[in-house]
């Protein structure tokens, strides 16, 4: 059962909501607070990363985020699939291109989630997210 679900427009100003939703779970879920400091980084960075490829798509479909926290592990996937009608939501190579501005950006933040996260999923449309809850880290 999901401890949070969300869907937002693709703008910018609505990030903010899901790293708020986010860091809220991550507290009642029990991590300390420098891993919810990194669920917040990560998150924001994955959903900007969405809202930056719905825009540059032109695709208007929200973005989901569904947190769970299943006693074994924190996730959070964020799923965010284009219009399906777009000639570029079904080209791997076009979406890449669109995930940044050009400059790479998209690549440096999912380097950046694959440094703060210890289990991360990237697949076609949607990325997940996995912290353990160990004793170490609640």
């Amino acid at each position: 059962m999901p401890a949070a679900s969300l869907s937002i427009p693709p703008l910018a100003e609505h990030v903010r909501t899901a790293r708020l939703v986010a860091v809220a779970a991550a507290r009642r879920a029990g991590l300390t607070e420098d891993i919810v400091d990194d669920v917040r980084l990560a998150v924001s960075e994955v959903v900007a990363r969405a809202v930056l490829l719905h825009g540059s798509l032109g695709s208007d479909r929200d973005v989901d985020m569904v947190i769970r926290d299943d006693g074994h592990d924190f996730t959070v996937e964020v799923t965010g699939e284009p219009d399906p009608t777009s000639p570029t939501s079904h080209d791997p190579v076009a979406v890449a291109e669109h995930a940044g501005d050009g400059t790479g950006d998209g690549a440096v933040a999912l380097a950046l989630v694959h440094a703060l996260v210890p289990q991360v999923e990237v697949g076609p449309g949607s990325v997940s997210l996995a912290w353990p809850l160990t004793a170490a880290s609640v």
